[in-house]
């Protein structure tokens, strides 16, 4: 698979004053005023080094890492002894966390995908590893199983098939009827099973499916040969898809969904391991925050991956900046003080349907 990578060439930029004039209420207090003057002051020398590097040929002060891609550098990697950042929001199965709810999950997937079941139903969260999940899954399949993989599909009945048919790698000419493009699909997977091969489609961000689209879907698994199916499907969303099947005119396709699972959020303990975890593969000999600022961040994320990743990155970043080789409380309380987390109150506390 082919991995996209989005490259800032400019990270950092001063942005000048256009003319602010600034009133008593724009002036911090002193405790804020030395918090800042920390920060900058240690940003600038930062930027600094950077420059004198870039300048003599990348040879410039310890603090500066420059990333694989060669246009980007970390702020803090280097100060901290790590060789990639610990908590990037792109998912990478390099660095998954096996929760014993992310185990469960992924047991689930392989379990529809051997028993042949019709329909896999995996929900959670935004930012819950989803995403994480399939991308391993992936990486693990043979070359027996043909996979199409359907983001955020939608439209009419017709143009579900022809999302699936691209997704597959098939012809779907703009012209074709409805009746050409299922039977050319019938075809396919008829084709594929005499060869010995499994179809399987995965739709991520299910929960963007219209009933209508799902019950064509449903009809899709009723294309079989007597004791095998020809296609499965693997349907990833967020929880309102568990509600949408459940819905009473759905019932046909719900009871097709014979493997499903929902990940809920990651309680304190499995938080402070999963950041250690992520640390640790990043070139740590130990977790580098205590156990106080793991409570504090799960407290301000309720649990989530993504949110996690967030707010310890901004940690990280805090620690650097006050010259710390260790994540305090007190460095992360800093952080939601300056109001550096957006993603603060973001999460739902939800029942878990483990």
């Amino acid at each position: 698979m082919r991995n996209n990578v989005l490259v800032l060439n400019n990270p950092i930029k001063t942005v000048p004053s256009q003319g602010h004039h600034k009133t008593a209420e724009d002036t911090p207090d002193p405790e804020q005023m030395t918090r800042m003057v920390g920060h900058s002051g240690r940003i600038d020398r930062y930027v600094g080094q950077h420059d004198a590097s870039m300048k003599h040929g990348g040879d410039g002060g310890a603090d500066v890492h420059m990333s694989n891609s060669d246009s980007t550098f970390d702020i803090y990697t280097e100060h901290f002894g790590l060789h990639s950042r610990p908590f990037s929001l792109v998912p990478d199965p390099d660095f998954i966390f096996w929760s014993p709810a992310h185990r469960r999950a992924y047991t689930m997937l392989e379990y529809g995908l051997l028993t042949r079941a019709p329909i896999t139903l995996i929900t959670g969260e935004v930012g819950s590893g989803k995403t994480t999940l399939l991308h391993h899954l992936l990486k693990s399949l043979d070359r027996f199983t043909k996979v199409g993989l359907v983001s955020n599909a939608h439209g009419t009945r017709g143009e579900l098939l022809r999302w699936v048919l691209m997704a597959l790698d098939q012809p779907a000419g703009p012209n074709a009827t409805y009746v050409d493009l299922f039977d050319a699909f019938q075809k396919y997977l008829i084709a594929e099973y005499a060869r010995g091969n499994r179809v399987v489609v995965i739709f991520d961000e299910a929960q963007n499916l219209s009933r209508e689209s799902l019950e064509e879907l449903r009809m899709f698994t009723n294309i079989n040969s007597n004791k095998d199916e020809l296609l499965q499907l693997v349907l990833v969303g967020q929880p309102e898809l568990r509600d949408i099947i459940r819905k009473p005119d759905l019932r046909q396709f719900a009871q097709r969904v014979a493997s499903s699972f929902h990940l809920g959020p990651m309680d304190v303990d499995t938080v402070q391991a999963y950041i250690g975890h992520r640390l640790i593969k990043a070139g740590a000999r130990k977790n580098l925050f205590t156990r106080r600022a793991c409570e504090l961040v799960h407290e301000q994320t309720g649990g989530v991956p993504r949110l996690v990743n967030q707010l310890s990155d901004l940690a990280m970043v805090y620690a650097f900046t006050n010259n710390q080789k260790t994540v305090t409380d007190r460095t992360v309380q800093q952080v939601l003080d300056d109001g550096t987390f957006f993603g603060a109150g973001t999460f739902e506390q939800t029942d878990d349907f483990d």
